[in-house]
């Protein structure tokens, strides 16, 4: 960064995450059974299983959305925190998979759950990065006056996939997650980056009102260029956990965890080595359980591996979110004795 370039940063004193609860679409898929339906020989599902650590992933029943699972994960996140629906002063939703391309989907999630119309509700259009660009505004918010924030996020990837698509299909799974942001006490802090040069690399073509050149021949399911991708994460996010822990003022062993999306294994271990984070620290089987669940993978893997730990004492994490548009953000949090049940499948307690 040179001299005259600035970076987003963001700092808070009065925000923290009270709760965080993610559910997940009801089907499971094995790899072993969908990969011969996509072309692949048992030698190639074995690779793929070694390398990418794929596994199973879980995906919503047809006709069901990413606002279906993120209510069902706020219905339990409010009565599992004893919060009334009435108090909650704004929702947040991050997503790229909304009911409608208009109305906001947040708005309808602000009806079903009972949010008083006194409340603010709007959408945020981002993916793998959109956990934390989340958070970021809700402490905001908090910081600016509000007492109590919802944050929504989560994707049902299998409804923008191509599901013969062999190099992207089996790698993403659906989940909704609800996490309850309230002033109290607490130290965070936050950078936030974006490189729209990069939007090629993962985009979905015909679905919104632009059409290119290089649309042609394109349906309206994800693309990934998966070599650009990973290139842009190992070039991108080591510096970005060096630069956080910098502006934290923190060190990797002085924190618990460091909780990054999950694409997959292959990508996450590359990561850790370049990062030299423990095995305690980093959790990394999230997309082989659930797959990847985009903005909520990093709630997710909360919910899905740690729910004790943080159920149970104070905790000090890193969060990293990283992939499209291109976008990528970390952030260095505190949180208490926060409900955080484990994953649960399906659209109801």
């Amino acid at each position: 960064m040179t001299q005259a370039e600035t970076r987003a940063e963001l700092r808070f004193h009065n925000a923290a995450i009270r709760g965080i609860v993610t559910s997940v679409g009801e089907q499971c898929v094995r790899f072993v059974d969908e990969g011969p339906k996509l072309g692949l020989s048992e030698a190639e599902i074995a690779r793929l299983q070694r390398a990418l650590g794929l596994n199973q992933r879980h995906i919503v029943k047809d006709g069901q959305t990413t606002v279906d699972l993120c209510e069902a994960s706020a219905r339990k996140l409010l009565k599992g925190c004893d919060v009334a629906a009435a108090s909650v002063q704004a929702l947040i939703l991050v997503t790229q998979s909304p009911d409608y391309s208009a109305p906001s989907s947040a708005i309808e999630l602000q009806h079903r759950l009972g949010l008083p119309v006194t409340s603010m509700a709007f959408d945020m259009r981002l993916g793998c990065s959109g956990f934390v660009y989340g958070l970021s505004v809700a402490f905001s918010l908090i910081e600016s006056g509000l007492e109590r924030v919802i944050v929504c996020v989560g994707d049902a990837a299998s409804r923008f996939v191509d599901p013969t698509d062999h190099a992207i299909a089996p790698i993403m799974g659906d989940a909704g997650a609800a996490i309850l942001v309230e002033r109290t006490p607490s130290e965070s802090c936050f950078q936030l980056y974006s490189d729209g040069s990069g939007q090629r690399a993962l985009i979905i073509p015909h679905s919104g009102l632009r059409t290119t050149a290089e649309d042609e021949g394109l349906s309206a399911t994800m693309q990934m260029d998966g070599a650009a991708v990973f290139n842009f994460t190992l070039q991108r996010v080591p510096d970005m956990i060096t630069s956080m822990l910098s502006y934290a003022d923190v060190t990797v062993d002085e924190l618990d965890y460091v909780i990054l999306h999950q694409p997959n294994k292959y990508i996450l271990k590359n990561l850790q080595k370049r990062m030299k984070v423990s095995d305690d620290k980093m959790p990394i089987a999230t997309q082989s359980v659930y797959g990847n669940q985009n903005s909520a993978s990093i709630p997710g893997t909360i919910s899905g591996f740690l729910s004790e730990p943080f159920t149970s004492r104070k905790l000090k994490s890193m969060f990293a979110g990283f992939g499209i548009g291109l976008s990528w953000a970390s952030c260095v949090v505190e949180t208490g004795q926060i409900y955080a049940p484990p994953s649960f499948i399906g659209l109801g307690d």
